[in-house]
């Protein structure tokens, strides 16, 4: 007999080991676990990605308002009302009365703005400005019977109010008509009604204008954004148009009549106001009692920061179809694809984000994103050719790439039924996965 001790046994797996898992997951499963563990990890760049997105986001809001400072803030127009302030008087107490007046709207106003629009640029970030030609007429119907029957009105001291958010000079001078009698402003700038600056014209009447009295005006503006009117008249209508192509209009109500086409857009308001009337504070101001503006705001064609965001957004879907297609190159064409390899891979795709954003500040949104779509599916078409040693797989990638780019420009550049479009897409696009792996468990088998 031989005296060769026998070789120890090895206990067996306990279950919950490493070994167990590994035996239960089997070589496809751990694979897979690894895969997710490492899309998981490549969140962490793309959230790096997303935050120098959204830094570069704020410095171009931080630059659009400095160019309104130096330019000229979004404008709010308040067409001329009349102003009658009323003589000292005393209470019933004997003491005297706060001084107090009484503003008129016009019982008919009409104003149209000729807007020109331009871009100006401080680095790679711009804003839109506009100069605006405002034209405005009405007039006012039967003033002496608006007045309180309590009134003692100083028409010496009537006159007429007008204003905009920013009056800083222009290279025309604003100017108003009483009649044929040309106005001249009084302390410009001086005082703030609500939103504007108000600008006095003194009448110097000697009682209460006829009925129909009619006025004429103009003004130029400097602007960022956004032009509004308030309809402060009994009955007003309100044109705005401009060579832009991409118009919003805001405030409280919308046009009755708005059209776009090649020479830019044309809008129409009618609106008006209950109140014959209006008492005033001390300070001649009616900003609290006036109706809401309505205007237009001139929005970019395409908003460079916000589409890169929302492609920001899709990254993990590209991560993820990317490494699900290696994965399935591994399953369907029976090659060995390092774990490494599908990190590499995710990284050019995280990297697309980023290359839009560099390239899009400088040349604009569409055509970085054919240039930057293009450099990534170069470099992971030729990655996908050194891995697996095949060109036609190389060129299945690339294709793959190639139709999630152009659905997801599509999507980005939808509105209303983006979410439906991106919804049916990942239906789609899982569709695909369960078809191509629906016989992976036999083959394993």
């Amino acid at each position: 007999m031989s005296d060769t001790p026998a070789a120890p046994t090895q206990p067996p797996d306990q279950p919950g080991t490493a070994s167990d898992v590994k035996r239960t997951l089997g070589p496809a499963g751990m694979k897979l676990a690894a895969i997710g563990a490492l899309v998981l990890g490549l969140l962490l760049p793309q959230y790096f990605v997303a935050g120098l997105i959204g830094e570069r986001e704020s410095r171009q809001a931080e630059v659009q308002s400095e160019i309104a400072r130096a330019w000229g803030q979004s404008q709010t127009v308040l067409g001329p009302l009349l102003v009658v302030p009323m003589r000292p008087s005393l209470g019933p107490d004997g003491k005297p009365v706060a001084p107090w007046s009484i503003a008129i709207p016009a019982s008919e106003l009409s104003m149209t703005a000729t807007m020109e629009p331009e871009r100006r640029r401080r680095g790679l970030f711009e804003a839109v400005v506009y100069t605006a030609q405002v034209e405005f007429s009405g007039r006012f119907g039967q003033v002496a019977a608006i007045l309180p029957a309590d009134a003692d009105p100083d028409w010496a001291g009537a006159f007429l109010m007008t204003g905009a958010s920013d009056l800083r000079p222009a290279t025309d001078a604003p100017t108003l008509r009483w009649g044929e009698r040309p106005l001249t402003i009084f302390n410009e700038g001086a005082m703030r009604c609500g939103p504007t600056e108000a600008m006095r014209w003194p009448l110097g009447l000697n009682g209460p204008p006829e009925p129909g009295a009619a006025f004429t005006g103009s003004m130029e503006l400097r602007g960022t954004g956004t032009l509004a009117f308030v309809p402060a008249a009994r009955r007003l209508q309100f044109v705005a148009h401009g060579p832009w192509a991409t118009p919003s209009y805001v405030g409280a109500n919308l046009p009755l009549r708005a059209e776009t086409d090649e020479a830019g857009f044309r809008a129409e308001w009618a609106g008006g106001m209950a109140a014959q009337a209006i008492r005033l504070n001390p300070g001649h101001c009616a900003g609290n009692v006036l109706p809401s503006a309505m205007g237009v705001a001139l929005l970019e064609p395409v908003p460079t920061y916000r589409m890169v965001n929302r492609t920001a957004k899709y990254a993990v879907l590209f991560v993820l179809l990317a490494v699900m297609t290696y994965w399935l190159f591994e399953i369907t064409a029976r090659i060995r694809i390092h774990l490494v390899q599908y990190g590499l891979l995710g990284l050019s795709m995280v990297l697309f984000p980023l290359l839009l954003l560099a390239i899009a500040e400088t040349l604009g949104f569409g055509v970085a994103y054919v240039i930057s779509a293009a450099m990534v599916m170069g470099q992971a078409g030729l990655y996908t050719a050194a891995v697996t040693g095949r060109v036609l797989l190389a060129t299945i990638f690339a294709g793959v790439l190639g139709v999630l780019f152009g659905f997801l420009y599509v999507v980005l550049r939808m509105e209303s039924m983006a979410l439906l479009a991106g919804a049916l897409g990942l239906f789609a696009l899982l569709s695909a996965v369960m078809a191509a792996t629906r016989r992976m468990g036999t083959k394993e088998a």
